[in-house]
């Protein structure tokens, strides 16, 4: 979960390229409803991050397939703007998860109910494949009527620590478990829609496979840092050092900054635990 920059692009010169670039009827389709468009994306702006109660636009069943088609059926400058969302390298990793290359857009409001928001540049979010297929078309939370996903671009991550990691050592096992927790100031509401994201990306588990997967790449240098003296103080420092790195980049609150300062803090795993991190004979 992290914030990323919008893309630096004019909607109305975006919309009026695809535009032009469609063939009849289409383009005639989208250049009558071009005022309806327009107002929309003002009150998106205008609504921002909370736009999950935004009205439909007034268009007919036409003019919403015209902007479905817009965005499903590449022209030149479609492909443009979809070049530009992905290839900045502040969002080469999936804003939603923070796991996973981006390799697709995600209609934050799904171009099934908002087809006016298809391709509006702030409406099309940079995401992995995972997270764009377990979002899918979902908005609000009937029960709370809070958005369910953070909005990338709009919400700000708070920089105070609601991940928690838990490490627990077996005699042949890490044992990994990620959980949010409500620190003192943070509003319910907020809470309860970090809580959503997290649950209904499934967050926590694919936080923890990734986690040990990624613990297997590091095996070496935590043996390194262990040395012939058995120095648990030094593979300490070095997983401290490492969560550093990582809240310097991606904030306070990363999956694998989480996991490192609690690696760090448990004696076990520090003392050679480590060592059932190790990948044996993996086949590839």
């Amino acid at each position: 979960m992290r914030s990323i920059p919008l893309l630096n692009v004019d909607a109305t010169d975006v919309f009026d390229e695809i535009a032009a670039a469609k063939n009849q009827p289409r383009r005639s389709l989208m250049q009558a409803a071009r005022v309806e468009i327009l107002a929309a994306y003002q009150g998106y702006e205008d609504m921002a991050p909370e736009v999950g109660e935004l009205d439909k636009a007034p268009l007919t069943d036409q003019q919403k397939d015209a902007m479905r088609h817009a965005y499903s059926v590449e022209t030149e400058p479609m492909t443009t703007l979809r070049r530009k969302l992905l290839n900045r390298i502040s969002v080469a990793r999936c804003p939603f998860c923070g796991i996973s290359e981006t390799s697709t857009l995600d209609h934050y409001l799904p171009k099934e109910r908002h087809p006016e928001f298809s391709i509006f540049p702030k409406n099309l979010v940079p995401s992995c494949a995972v997270c764009n297929t377990r979002k899918r078309d979902r908005i609000l939370d009937a029960g709370t009527n809070t958005r369910m996903f953070l909005h990338p671009c709009y919400d700000p991550i708070p920089d105070t620590a609601f991940l928690i990691v838990g490490v627990r050592m077996e005699e042949n096992a890490l044992i990994l478990s990620y959980r949010l927790t409500r620190p003192a100031g943070m509003t319910l509401q907020t809470f309860q829609h970090l809580r959503s994201h997290f649950n209904e990306l499934n967050l926590a588990d694919r936080y923890r496979r990734m986690g040990l997967e990624h613990l297997g790449g590091q095996y070496f240098a935590l043996r390194r840092a262990y040395g012939p003296g058995e120095d648990a103080n030094r593979v300490a420092e070095k997983l401290v050092e490492g969560a550093e790195n990582f809240e310097e980049v991606y904030g306070l609150n990363f999956w694998l900054a989480k996991l490192y300062r609690a690696l760090a803090e448990n004696n076990d795993f520090c003392e050679g635990g480590f060592e059932m991190v190790r990948v044996q004979n993996a086949a590839y």
